[in-house]
């Protein structure tokens, strides 16, 4: 087929609603270098005059739906050092991800985006290897900064924890039954040292609880903790992938509850999965 340019693969094809098996055979112009900004929707994705949707590299902010704290306040700062401006894109192996939209380090003339958030308490630092670009050293040290003044998030009970849960997928692609796997949670280490998760474990809203298997994670990486079976995937040099070892789906597809403890049994960190019904 011979390719298309991307705004008209998003208007012919509808790509944003296209599936995870399609996105991966679709055509993308290259990635551009440089772009100048439209819009920003929260404080790590803004989309370009191209069309283009960029998913900011290397930091994870508050979630505006539903709103986290600081997440509007994350959304104004990227707003403030991004809009109408033009930015430099640097991208590592993969310049898409799964949704489409780029993925890239983002600088305006000369400063990181990435940084600045992280400085201001309105970023932690969101590692998924490979990570080939950017400056994650000087993300580290700013986020240090930021912790030591509580600045933002961790000024907040949700970031006390060495452990955050950034995304919880409780409704797996298709039948959970058939897709165990589909299941997860994504959790980064939010302190400056390596974390050895040995001895934690995560529980369910009805109690069940799953141990963690001996695993070190670097500052600022993320690990994807799946519901089903598979060999650990321990090597921070690529994505960090634990199997709780369930049969079948743990998490509730309507309405859910998860506790990550450490090992001394104290809580580390509770995100809630639950299902909105429409209202008219």
């Amino acid at each position: 087929m011979r390719a298309t340019p991307l705004r008209s693969t998003l208007l012919l094809m509808g790509l944003w609603g296209l599936s995870a098996a399609a996105l991966a055979t679709a055509e993308f112009d290259p990635p551009p270098a440089t772009g100048t900004v439209k819009s920003v929707y929260d404080g790590d994705t803004f989309t370009l005059m191209s069309g283009d949707k960029v998913r900011v590299s290397g930091v994870n902010t508050p979630e505006l739906k539903p709103v986290e704290e600081y997440g509007v306040e994350a959304r104004n700062a990227a707003e403030a050092f991004l809009m109408g401006k033009e930015v430099t894109l640097s991208y590592g192996d993969s310049s898409r991800d799964g949704y489409g939209r780029l993925v890239a380090w983002v600088e305006v003339d000369g400063r990181s985006l990435e940084e600045d958030l992280v400085e201001k308490g309105f970023a932690h630092v969101f590692l998924i290897p490979p990570v080939d670009t950017g400056d994650p050293a000087a993300l580290l040290a700013a986020q240090t900064r930021a912790q030591a003044a509580k600045r933002g998030i961790w000024s907040t009970e949700t970031y006390q924890g060495g452990l955050h849960m950034t995304s919880f997928h409780a409704n797996a692609p298709g039948d959970d039954r058939d897709n165990v796997n589909g299941e997860y949670i994504r959790a980064c280490n939010v302190t400056d040292k390596p974390l050895n998760v040995a001895g934690y474990r995560i529980a369910d809203l009805s109690g069940n609880s799953y141990a963690f298997p001996a695993m070190t994670i670097p500052p600022g990486h993320t690990v994807k903790i799946t519901s089903g079976k598979g060999e650990h995937q321990t090597s921070p040099g690529e994505q960090m992938v634990l199997y709780l070892g369930s049969e079948g789906p743990i998490w509730n597809n309507k309405q859910d509850r998860a506790t990550i403890y450490d090992k001394f049994g104290k809580v580390v960190d509770v995100r809630h999965h639950e299902v909105k019904k429409a209202t008219y």
